[in-house]
């Protein structure tokens, strides 16, 4: 249990992807994951919902579980961890609040979708805010470019969703792995170098 509350950034993107994989094996007409968002898995009216919210819930919840424990117990930089906790924040709301259903002409909670919408700005522009501050604050010559690369490659990505709309599953979906692989590999090994250096010797 321990080990699941230290690792907080694997358990939550495994749990997180899971969910999605099984939030897609439900999936109906006219959902294409192509052309529809992970959100929209999410959306108001959608019969399945509840999966998809449960992982955004969950993936948020746990982020946010596994740094607030950390920062507790001295072992974080609030400067480097809150833009983290915030983005997990954020994640956490937009599963409580949906989307607008995927089919127009569906009368739906504006309200809601705005939230979710709200949400999902904010998760993006801090996790970005975060690589930002990772990368100028790292010492280690490569990881600072492995920040500053993942920050130009979600900036880029979120760039190309209004450009290519018949493709913004595809490129959303690039987007996740890319962060995902940053949050579970980089973001954890400055997390350990950060607690050994703290440790006494």
């Amino acid at each position: 249990m321990t080990k699941l509350i230290t690792k907080y950034n694997w358990t939550s993107v495994g749990l997180f992807v899971g969910v999605i994989i099984v939030a897609h094996l439900f999936t109906t007409n006219p959902y294409d994951w192509k052309t529809n968002t992970i959100s929209e898995l999410a959306s108001q009216h959608y019969q399945y919902r509840w999966i998809m919210k449960i992982g955004f819930i969950l993936f948020g919840g746990i982020l946010l579980f596994g740094i607030t424990n950390k920062l507790i117990n001295g072992n974080g930089n609030v400067l480097t961890e809150l833009p983290v906790l915030i983005y997990g924040l954020a994640i956490l709301i937009s599963g409580l609040y949906s989307t607008k259903p995927i089919v127009d002409g569906i009368e739906y909670a504006e309200l809601e979708s705005k939230i979710h919408s709200y949400a999902a700005q904010i998760a993006g522009m801090t996790f970005s805010g975060g690589l930002l501050i990772y990368g100028f604050t790292e010492t280690n010559t490569n990881l600072k470019i492995i920040h500053f690369v993942t920050f130009a490659f979600v900036v880029g990505c979120s760039a190309l969703f209004g450009i290519m709309d018949s493709h913004v599953g595809i490129i959303q979906r690039v987007m996740y792995v890319g962060s995902f692989v940053w949050l579970t590999l980089f973001y954890n090994q400055i997390n350990e170098a950060s607690g050994q250096s703290s440790s006494p010797s």
